[in-house]
């Protein structure tokens, strides 16, 4: 709020408490916060200066983003900063600097206090000392996302449920997979794919639902913002800050993708402070893991780099499967001018594997869904390949920033990426018998758990570019302010996939006997595309009052689909073009909960799939009505947000049944309807203690009675899920640094996929549901080494972990396995 505003604070009716964050660095204790006074400061030789985007928020939130990004200890009476805002803050700024200017015309100054600064009245009597505990700066609970707005918002200020996966959730767990990352994030699942301890699957399927509904493998899944999709090679979680996962329809700033969400990485950036991490893993079946990260100034304070490289040799608790990946990972910031600054990033990834193919599945008792097969886990199903394949990815990413007065910023992106993703698998059971001998086939003994055995001999190339064109900032009308994002976006994905099969041969899966194909090589399929993509869009947030926020936005769109199958010269081609929008309100309640609701639109073109007569089918179209809370609790230090919701959905591509020889088609569905409820909870609420919880209910199903999918589950969806992390680090004591914790993890029966149709009486298409229990022990208490280590599945649970059909490819979750971690950081810090 500004100086002078006769708007009431909001107050609380709570008696005084210290906001407090964390701290990596001190300030001496005779400084009075002043212009001279931080200038002064600032020319010393150690004061350190930070590249600060903060958005226009509550004063208090800016404040704890301030001591996340620059480890300055803060203290205030949460009443003295209710109802005040802080402006926005870009640029380079000293952390005295910083605090200057969110304080100004707040009526607040700052002074010097012990290991930090007070925040009080200006002119108001000096309190008592006060001693603030140390905890660390960063945490499981995030302030601000910039992915569902594309400018940085505060949580509470954005009008979607939003999920950020913090670094140190991740290295809390000891995230191996991505799927796995993702299961903090409420009504998120990785569907088909391999977890942890599995190696790779054979055909890289990493497809993941978010609110019951299956998102884009390839749009759906971001880097930075650019396309960057799950579908075969991903790259390792190490290059990673965040994980930014927005539930929604995103189209009106990103253009195609689904109704559900998508999800975006966010890449390590190089940072100012000079700093080093380096860390080994050693865990069950042969995995073994190095890393290194590396960042600092580069000879001056005008340049900035950081290197990110990984080394990890791992088996797989199935017998012969294993992959030896290669990481390198560069960045570099420049300040070529002081309104001008360039930020490159590089990205080479090698894979060799030997993969791990995975198993059909036969029905369940009842004929409604399917079940695990009863075979060992460790039962490699079919002969295991000889030779590894490799998968390579390269990648590079531009960001020019070109400031444009004191609002607004202009900011050119560019990314080029690369995938070469082989497949060559020797032998694989696919398919599934269910009975014993055919008497139409008396010469041929057949029995139960048979299995075609076949190979594979793939080409998947994949090349994307994109680009984006956007300026920000801010301008007045009306006397209040208004935030404005406009941009326009191209990006064009060059694909093509060339297989061969092998002759069939047979095997039994309860046997464990396979036989190994001819290796003789039968042409397959030969099919690719050059879809691309333009798009302008425009954004305004502006605050008609001062407890009311409204988010606007407007896009339109043009695909020029180009797809092929089996002849690159006979291009099927369409154009398809579209406009959506959002609107978005959030109402403060109080300083503490803020509510909000959301209308938004979604498109999607299809590529691939053709209806009866060769034509591309009709776009996929969605829409969402969303109504939600953002709260904080204990002091701002947890937040607790919950979200209701319902999204309609239409024209799917739905595989059609089809006799045996004709050809497959697909047909548009009609409506999919998802209708739930989600709340997750993240933070540290008291010192030491660290929480983060997930929870979804979702109803989703197809609607129409003409669909071949109708009353079935959706492909991935579960009617529930549910997750926790809690963890607890002594605080005192001679065991002060130890701690320990646990994950829990539970969903629901879940749908197979639109692979499979079935018109059986009662079918429902699903896979059992699971319960998983991890466990974690960790030691904080050495100077500069952290040990990790993590039990997972400590009950041995049997539980399928992905699936996208039933003929083969399904995936069973890791055995009880142990996972150890040593992190040494150099910093150059006294501790």
């Amino acid at each position: 709020m500004k100086a002078g505003s006769s708007t009431m604070q909001l107050r609380t009716r709570r008696p005084l408490r210290l906001l407090s964050m964390a701290i990596a660095s001190s300030f001496g204790s005779s400084l009075a916060l002043n212009p001279l006074a931080a200038l002064a400061q600032d020319s010393g030789e150690s004061v350190q200066f930070f590249e600060l985007n903060l958005p226009e928020q509550p004063l208090g939130t800016a404040l704890t983003a301030l001591s996340r990004e620059t480890g300055v200890q803060v203290a205030a009476d949460r009443e003295l900063l209710a109802g005040r805002r802080a402006a926005a803050l870009r640029g380079r700024y000293s952390a005295a600097q910083a605090l200057e200017r969110l304080l100004a015309g707040s009526g607040l100054s700052a002074r010097s206090q012990g290991a930090g600064w007070l925040v009080e009245s200006s002119g108001a009597v000096a309190l008592a000392p006060v001693t603030v505990a140390g905890v660390r700066a960063e945490g499981f609970k995030a302030e601000n996302q910039q992915t569902a707005t594309k400018m940085q918002l505060s949580l509470r200020e954005t009008p979607q449920s939003v999920s950020v996966i913090t670094r140190e959730s991740l290295d809390a767990r000891q995230v191996q997979t991505l799927g796995q990352a993702l299961e903090l994030s409420a009504g998120v699942a990785q569907f088909s794919g391999n977890g942890p301890f599995a190696s790779q699957p054979s055909f890289g399927f990493n497809q993941t639902t978010i609110r019951g509904i299956a998102i884009d493998d390839l749009y759906d899944f971001r880097e930075d913002g650019f396309v960057n999709g799950s579908y075969f090679s991903l790259p390792d979680l190490a290059i990673y800050d965040r994980i930014e996962v927005v539930k929604g329809p995103n189209s009106v700033l990103y253009g195609r993708g689904s109704v559900g969400g998508l999800i975006n990485r966010v890449r390590k950036k190089p940072l100012a402070d000079a700093r080093a991490d380096i860390e080994v893993t050693a865990g069950s079946f042969d995995t073994y893991r190095a890393d290194l990260d590396v960042t600092g100034p580069l000879g001056t304070d005008k340049a900035r780099g950081r290197l990110v490289a990984v080394y990890a040799d791992t088996g797989s608790f199935v017998d012969g499967p294993e992959a030896q990946r290669t990481v390198v990972a560069p960045s570099m910031e420049l300040d070529l001018t002081s309104t001008t600054k360039l930020l490159v990033h590089g990205l080479y990834q090698s894979e060799d594997i030997i993969a791990n193919t995975g198993f059909p599945l036969p029905l369940n008792d009842r004929g409604t869904g399917y079940k695990a097969p009863n075979i060992p886990r460790s039962q490699y199903n079919g002969v295991i390949t000889a030779k590894p394949y490799t998968w390579e990815t390269l990648a590079a990413t531009a960001v020019l920033e070109q400031k444009l007065g004191d609002r607004w910023l202009a900011t050119l992106r560019l990314n080029q990426t690369r995938i070469d993703t082989p497949l060559k698998v020797d032998a694989y059971a696919y398919g599934f018998r269910e009975e014993g001998d055919d008497p139409t086939t008396p010469d041929v003994v057949e029995r139960r758990g048979d299995t075609a055995v076949l190979g594979n001999d793939f080409e998947i190339d994949r090349e994307i570019w994109s680009g984006e064109l956007q300026l920000s900032g801010a301008f007045d009308a009306f006397g209040r302010e208004v935030k404005a994002t406009f941009g326009v976006d191209h990006n064009s994905n060059n694909y093509s996939r060339r297989g061969s099969y092998t002759a069939y041969a047979s095997g039994n899966l309860y046997d464990g006997v396979f036989e190994q194909p001819n290796p003789e090589l039968n042409p397959g399929a030969f099919f690719g595309g050059d879809p691309r993509a333009t798009g302008f869009y425009a954004q305004g947030q502006v605050r008609p009052i001062e407890r009311l926020s409204v988010l606007l936005g407007l896009r339109y769109d043009e695909v020029a689909l180009r797809s092929f199958s089996g002849d690159v010269d006979n291009l099927q081609k369409d154009t398809v073009r579209d406009v959506t929008g959002r609107v978005g309100l959030t109402y403060d309640l109080s300083e503490q909960v803020s509510v909000y609701t959301l209308y938004a639109q979604s498109f999607e073109p299809v590529l691939f799939s053709t209806d009866i007569n060769g034509n591309l089918l009709k776009p996929e179209t969605g829409v969402v009505y969303e109504f939600g809370a953002k709260t904080e609790w204990f002091g701002g230090r947890l937040g607790v947000n919950a979200a209701l919701y319902r999204i309609e959905r239409e024209d799917i591509p739905i595989s059609a049944a089809v006799p045996p020889g004709q050809q497959p088609f697909s047909v548009s569905s009609g409506l999919q309807r998802s209708d739930g409820f989600e709340i997750e909870a993240n933070g540290r609420p008291l010192p030491g203690w660290d929480l983060s919880l997930a929870l979804n209910r979702v109803e989703s199903e197809f609607k129409d009675p003409r669909d071949p999918f109708f009353g079935r589950i959706p492909g991935g969806s579960a009617r529930w899920q549910a997750s926790l992390y809690t963890a607890y680090e002594l605080q005192t004591g001679p065991l002060k640094g130890f701690g320990g914790g646990l994950t829990g993890f539970a969903i629901d029966d879940r749908g197979l996929s639109t692979f499979v149709v079935n018109d059986t009486p009662g079918y429902a298409g699903t896979i059992p549901g699971y319960e998983r229990l991890d466990l974690h022990a960790f030691y904080k208490g050495f100077r500069d080494v952290q040990i990790d280590l993590t039990l997972r599945n400590v009950t041995n649970a049997r539980y399928i972990e992905g699936a996208d059909r039933n003929n083969g490819l399904a995936q069973f979750g890791s055995p009880t396995a142990v996972l150890l971690n040593l992190r040494y950081r150099f910093d150059g810090k006294r501790r």
